[in-house]
């Protein structure tokens, strides 16, 4: 991928370069440097993906590229080596990752439920005529 098109497509993204250089660890004139590259490699393209938190098909969608990852219909595909294969260990630990996120979420949605139930609850109680009459 060119340089200048990697640039184009995060300029639409409404991300000051700064920022975007700032979430890499890198320096703004090195990332200045990078649009300059007639060729940027993968291994860049994924990590400034996850910066900015979009896929890596992003940049190459609707350029000169996308044709280079678009297979055709009568392409057999081989099965990877497994070398190249993921480690089961990360993929079973980024699963129990995932599954300790959700259940600290799900428990902050119900600590939030109860605690929008009280504040209604007692809201309901000041302001609930029959109380009010007999309180009277």
């Amino acid at each position: 991928m060119d340089g200048k098109i990697l640039k184009k497509k995060l300029q639409s993204l409404d991300i000051q370069m700064n920022e975007i250089a700032k979430r890499l660890n890198i320096s703004p004139q090195n990332l200045q440097n990078r649009f300059k590259s007639k060729e940027i490699t993968l291994d860049f393209l994924i990590e400034v993906s996850k910066a900015v938190n979009v896929s890596v098909y992003y940049f190459i969608k609707d350029t000169i590229y996308e044709n280079e990852f678009l297979q055709p219909d009568n392409l057999i595909v081989k099965e990877p080596d497994s070398e190249f294969l993921p480690n089961k260990n990360n993929v079973v630990d980024a699963k129990n990752q995932t599954i300790e996120i959700l259940q600290r979420e799900v428990q902050d949605l119900r600590n939030d439920k109860d605690f929008l139930k009280n504040i209604i609850n007692s809201n309901l109680v000041k302001r609930n005529p029959e109380t009010d009459s007999q309180q009277a």
